[in-house]
């Protein structure tokens, strides 16, 4: 049963037979109909205190319970879903014992994710990317010196030239901690580690006003990696006019973009009519509009290219969040993460990436509420929630009576044969003899499809049905425009590899990819999809995770990799 995005029925059906459906999730201030029966509304969402008012409120206005509280520490006993929060996400290591997920839970987490939401890891993954692969790829990052390790560096950096340079602790948020200097005699001189990047100083200005944008990235795999962006964001103004002088370099509301140092100006407005250019907080289409309107510039060329090295900034940690995903995580159902990207556009048009938050403030303001309600709700169906199956054998008889349902009891709750990580010897031969690092593209497409095994279609279920969602959500890889991606992964993958020839051969249009739907569907008709190892059974309890990257080194008493 396809949906369209105005549909408010309570569940929603996969793609294909013999696949539990998922709950559906509506924007805040739509309601279902019919309403939501009360044994649903058992399923539950942990998270600890502070938990974003948008997703607090999109879960408790659709008559969910929500639990708020410990949630460390417990991992095991936790069904339905989780949203975590808590800053200490930033951390050196992962808070979260993956390796004691209940299987029956999806979390708003992947391990290693600290590899892309602490500045200074993130820029050491990048320097990697471009020097292996050159700058003419990996152009997109301000130049940034990790100190203390790079204090004769940077020094000798400023001495060449009179420029501003912005300080940022590694792994603060909100514009916390942030200053800009242009004086070697200002250069932090602290044990603990900074950054310092370079401050692009020729910024594209609105109506003589710095901007920036916050756009969203979706993360909903990484083996196989599957990333979306939203079509929509904010546009975040500075609140005075600006000026790249020496003498209002300490000025933060000229040279700062965040909504919570601007707020604090006086001169700060409020933005309440979505669509019109006022206040100092737009929409992005908004500003696609100005740009059409006022400006004549043409903005697609420049949302391409943001896409383009959202992208590949993600694949910047690809590596490191694969190795820890794959020590830990023993089902695919467990994780999905919301990224918040910081982008900023220069004079010339060229797009930066400034920065990745791993916990994106989710405001309810007028203009944030008309972009992040749809965009939380959308990617909470994207991602698919399902029913758990103790819920469910519990709950069937009733909510199928209530709704009307035609699925048998055994097609109702969560099925962990769908996502298990297990694989039996006959897929494992597949598997490496697909992995070859001699294997052309060519080689693969041509015959990888032709013998679909149970795994096979398990990870192109999820894929169609997370796609099915995408209405302002658009799915940048995989991509039939830019297979080039996957020239960027550290290590040739299987399931990349499959999806990649999935959308080569199906993906071209809508029609193509229906017939392909279609040879999925045929085959789980026969339940082929089901066929797998024993699941379900608990291994003995994992000990935290604690990453350090491949060819780099921990240096004790610091807070950053040391890449050899």
């Amino acid at each position: 049963m396809e949906t369209e995005a105005g549909d408010t029925f309570p569940l929603r059906y996969s793609l294909f037979p013999h696949v539990p459906p998922y709950i559906r999730i509506l924007p805040h201030g739509q309601v279902y109909n019919p309403s939501l029966p009360k044994e649903l509304a058992q399923f539950t969402w942990n998270a600890p205190s502070g938990i974003s008012p948008v997703i607090e409120n999109t879960v408790t206005q659709a008559g969910f319970t929500l639990i708020q509280g410990q949630i460390r520490r417990k991992e095991d006993q936790q069904t339905g879903a989780i949203w975590d929060c808590l800053p200490v996400t930033e951390k050196s290591k992962d808070e979260i014992n993956f390796g004691d997920l209940n299987e029956e839970v999806k979390i708003n987490q992947f391990p290693g994710l600290f590899i892309l939401g602490r500045k200074d890891n993130l820029w050491l993954c990048y320097e990697i990317m471009k020097n292996k692969f050159g700058p003419e790829h990996f152009n997109f990052l301000p130049t940034t010196y990790i100190l203390p390790r790079d204090k004769d560096l940077l020094t000798s950096e400023m001495k060449k030239k009179r420029k501003a340079w912005i300080v940022k602790p590694p792994n603060w948020f909100c514009g916390i901690g942030i200053s800009l200097i242009d004086d070697i005699k200002e250069i932090p001189d602290k044990k603990s580690s900074m950054c310092v990047q370079e401050y692009i100083d020729r910024p594209l200005l609105i109506k003589g006003l710095k901007f920036d944008l916050r756009l969203y990235v979706l993360l909903t795999s990484i083996d196989p990696i599957r990333i979306y962006i939203y079509e929509d964001g904010l546009v975040r103004f500075a609140t005075k006019a600006y000026s790249n002088s020496p003498d209002e370099i300490k000025n933060n509301f000229i040279h700062l973009t965040n909504f919570s140092v601007n707020k604090n100006n006086e001169e700060f407005v409020y933005n309440e009519n979505p669509g019109d250019y006022e206040g100092h907080k737009w929409n992005l289409k908004t500003l696609w509009k100005y740009f059409d309107e006022e400006i004549k510039i043409p903005w697609k060329p420049i949302w391409e290219d943001i896409k383009d090295i959202c992208t590949k900034t993600v694949l910047c940690g690809h590596e490191h969040m694969s190795k820890a995903f794959n020590k830990t995580i023993k089902s695919d159902y467990n994780c999905y993460k919301l990224f918040g990207f910081d982008v900023f556009i220069d004079a010339d048009l060229k797009p930066w990436i400034i920065e990745v938050n791993n916990i994106p403030s989710l405001h309810t303001n007028t203009i944030d509420s008309f972009v992040n309600y749809p965009m939380a709700a959308e990617m909470l169906n994207i991602v698919g929630f399902h029913i758990p199956k103790v819920l469910g054998n519990k709950s069937y008889k009733a909510v199928a009576e209530k709704l009307g349902l035609e699925l048998p009891s055994s097609c109702f709750g969560f099925n962990p044969k769908l996502y298990t990580r297990l694989k039996t010897d006959r897929e494992n031969e597949k598997r490496n003899q697909y992995i070859s690092e001699d294997l052309s593209r060519e080689e693969y497409c041509e015959n990888i499809l032709q013998d679909l095994l149970p795994s096979d279609l398990r990870i192109l279920i999820n894929s169609e049905d997370e796609l099915s969602q995408t209405f302002q959500w658009t799915r940048t890889f995989p991509s039939i425009k830019n297979s080039d991606y996957l020239n960027y992964l550290y290590t040739p993958c299987y399931s990349d590899r499959l999806l990649d020839a999935w959308e080569a051969k199906y993906g071209g249009s809508k029609q193509t990819r229906t017939e392909g739907i279609q040879i999925i569907r045929e085959l789980c008709a026969n339940k082929e999809h089901l066929e797998a190892p024993q699941v379900g059974l608990r291994s003995s309890r994992t000990s935290r995770y604690d990453f350090t990257p491949t060819k780099a080194k921990f240096r004790p008493n610091s807070q950053f990799f040391d890449f050899a």
